[in-house]
């Protein structure tokens, strides 16, 4: 895999989210408006304004891109709608983490931290959250047994 992308409304307010409270590291940051990005992404005449970042201790890269010149619709990023998605993180310190998001204004998916007792998470703590643009962000403290 070479990077997981997400559309966003608003690259700088997205990027305060990502880089600014989760800690994620800008790698890149470009505007693309060539004949070939629009091609490829099926808007021809788009400008992509879009940024590469890398979430803390991973190899992950996680792509925004904002579309410009071209007509865009919020769409309803409930979890549970096909076609939807959602990434997750691995935290040392979930309370931590999610309080300090809490605090910035971010807005919860999960009432509370819950601590699964089945499955691969059984033992740790896992929380979702969203991102500006309503995507869900998962963050999960793992099992002591699988740090």
């Amino acid at each position: 895999m070479h990077h997981v992308g997400i559309q966003v409304a608003d690259l700088d307010r997205s990027l305060a989210f990502y880089e600014g409270i989760l800690g994620f590291e800008v790698i890149t940051r470009q505007v693309r408006g060539e004949a070939y990005a629009g091609e490829i992404v099926g808007y021809p005449g788009v400008e992509l304004h879009l940024a590469h970042l890398r979430p803390p201790n991973s190899s992950v890269v996680v792509e925004l891109t904002e579309y410009r010149g071209v007509e865009r619709t919020p769409v309803d990023t409930s979890t549970a709608n096909p076609g939807t998605a959602h990434t997750c993180y691995v935290v040392d310190d979930v309370e931590a983490v999610h309080a300090a998001l809490l605090a910035a204004g971010v807005r919860p998916v999960s009432r509370t931290i819950v601590a699964p007792d089945a499955g691969i998470a059984k033992g740790g703590k896992v929380v979702y959250v969203q991102d500006p643009d309503g995507v869900r962000v998962e963050l999960l403290q793992p099992p002591p047994s699988q740090t």
